[in-house]
């Protein structure tokens, strides 16, 4: 007898969707009879933590301590205001995934011209995220635990450019150790959970204990003054310098969409439905559709739909904004209860910021272990970032080209990891290019021009029946967040870079 014709559904250009008959519920996923409060947290939640892992690093540890300590603590209004728009953004396009299993990046070609789009997509996922300053800021805290100082600090210039040679190596040897890790378990995104779960918990119980203990009083209480003065921005302020703040509060501002992918790895909603990607060592060949899915419109479904959706909505507001005010809040007060205010951090020293000051408190011990915390931090943020590209860029090649599923013989595998190769050995020539912040604030301003997205996923939205469209309340914050990263964008590279012109 032949076999029934599988229903389609057709959204946008490309390949329809398969329509499936049942939506599994979170309890069939995640394998629990009931989803008390303790098993969404240690065994649902877990993509907001992932997320959190590289946002608890370059902003959080660089960038919020440079403009604390050069403007004071009135511009943490940047810090609240940002990551609400970013949870409600990370909502939006997380929630498109779980509908249909497919990535932002992938779902944002079905957009007309598709081919434009598809090209669009992977050079704004490589001017993004490939330039390597989350390892030379990882290195440099590595090099302090090595070196015993921090490199080059109260040095001469020529010891101080020896320490830049030596932190560029250590860079390529994080790099090497990074590709290592994501060879081993099952699944490439439980592994990378697992890490990012211990980071986030332990980077900011430490960073909260200690900025309790050793936060002035009058830090504290500008930090609290600066949450409400939105709007604000200091005369003459290094407008190259705040994009990047704003591009990395939270986490990666206006590309943020590029975190659906652990949605679907993870399984939510139809994300469980289509596959993931799996670790070399320990995984298995896994058969990823190269085409999402939707769940055939029934009340049944759109009840589980609503759980999922709920679930998301739970995973981001109570993990992902907190943990993200947090995170950017404390690392600056403490620094800047050390720090002068007016002092410009060395561009090399950066990521041991602190380390020396509790030395003076501590001995060897405080030096080494604030050093440590700088390394776990930074390399976490490297490790996600290196995932984050090449899982992406392996998710648009895999579904929107038939040739290359063909040479990787159905492994999504043989994508990935010859992608991350190709690269480190990229990043490790652009080490050798700037100084880790420069290149840090280079990726964050680019992210910010990602606001483009808000537009293709409305445009996607409208194809969707009623019943499964984004509420209208989400829109106006989506359009105002994406206006105010085109204006960081606008701002520092068009006005400020090309054409030299001030406006603070």
């Amino acid at each position: 007898m032949a076999e029934k014709e599988k229903e389609r559904y057709y959204l946008g250009q490309g390949p329809p969707l398969e329509v499936v008959d049942r939506l599994p519920t979170p309890e069939e996923v995640f394998k629990v009879p009931k989803l008390t409060g303790w098993k969404l947290f240690a065994t649902v939640f877990g993509p907001s933590f992932t997320a959190l892992g590289g946002a608890l690093g370059s902003g959080e540890w660089l960038m919020g301590p440079t403009v604390a300590t050069r403007y004071g603590m009135d511009l943490f209004w940047f810090i609240w205001v940002g990551c609400m728009f970013q949870t409600i953004y990370n909502i939006a396009f997380c929630r498109f995934t779980m509908l249909v299993g497919e990535p932002a990046i992938v779902y944002m070609a079905r957009v007309y011209p598709r081919r434009f789009w598809i090209a669009w997509n992977v050079v704004v996922l490589f001017f993004a995220l490939a330039w390597p300053g989350w390892a030379l800021a990882a290195a440099t805290a590595l090099g302090s635990i090595v070196m015993g100082r921090v490199p080059g600090v109260g040095v001469p210039p020529e010891v101080a450019a020896a320490d830049a040679v030596f932190v560029r190596y250590l860079g390529i040897g994080l790099f090497l150790f990074t590709f290592f890790v994501v060879m081993f378990g099952g699944k490439i995104y439980n592994t990378l959970e697992l890490i990012f779960r211990f980071k986030v918990l332990f980077v900011t119980f430490t960073v909260f204990i200690l900025a309790l203990i050793y936060g002035k009083p009058e830090i504290w209480a500008r930090a609290a003054a600066g949450y409400f003065k939105v709007g604000y921005i200091p005369p003459g302020a290094d407008v190259f310098l705040l994009g990047g703040w704003w591009g990395y509060t939270g986490w990666l501002s206006a590309i943020n969409f590029l975190m659906s992918n652990w949605y679907r790895d993870k399984g939510y909603g139809v994300g469980s439905l289509v596959g993931y990607i799996p670790a070399i060592i320990g995984g298995k060949k896994i058969e990823i559709s190269p085409v999402g899915k939707i769940f055939r419109f029934t009340p049944e479904n759109l009840s589980t739909w609503k759980r999922w959706e709920r679930i998301l909505v739970w995973d981001q507001w109570l993990i992902f904004f907190p943990f993200g005010v947090i995170g950017m809040s404390f690392p600056a007060i403490l620094v800047a209860s050390f720090v002068p205010l007016g002092t410009k951090l060395p561009e090399w020293g950066i990521a041991a910021h602190v380390a020396t000051q509790f030395g003076a408190l501590w001995g060897p011990v405080g030096y080494y272990f604030i050093s440590f915390i700088g390394l776990i931090v930074l390399w976490g943020t490297q490790l996600q970032i290196m995932d984050t590209l090449t899982r992406n860029m392996t998710d648009l090649l895999w579904s929107t080209s038939e040739g290359i599923r063909k040479w990787a013989k159905g492994d999504v595998r043989r994508i990935y990891y010859p992608f991350m190769a190709c690269y480190i050995a990229f990043a490790m020539w652009a080490i050798w290019q700037a100084p880790p912040l420069i290149i840090l604030l280079l990726s964050a301003n680019i992210a910010n021009f990602g606001g483009y997205a808000v537009i293709l996923l409305h445009i996607l939205e409208r194809k969707l029946p009623k019943e499964l469209r984004l509420r209208w309340y989400y829109w106006p914050f989506l359009y105002a967040y994406a206006i105010l990263c085109w204006f960081w964008f606008v701002a520092v590279f068009i006005l400020g870079r090309l054409l030299n012109i001030k406006i603070f």
